[in-house]
């Protein structure tokens, strides 16, 4: 089983969706999120 951590995205997505893409590419079975999700200041 392998488990993809990310966290920091601040409202990235197009940096979300390159680690979601690299995650699936080295088959982790899980994710998890470690928080700060939207922008700055929200």
């Amino acid at each position: 089983m392998r488990i993809a951590l990310f966290g920091d995205i601040h409202a990235n997505l197009e940096a979300l969706e390159a680690v979601l893409e690299d995650a699936r590419e080295q088959h982790c079975s899980d994710y998890v999120c470690l928080g700060d999700v939207v922008g700055y200041n929200a």
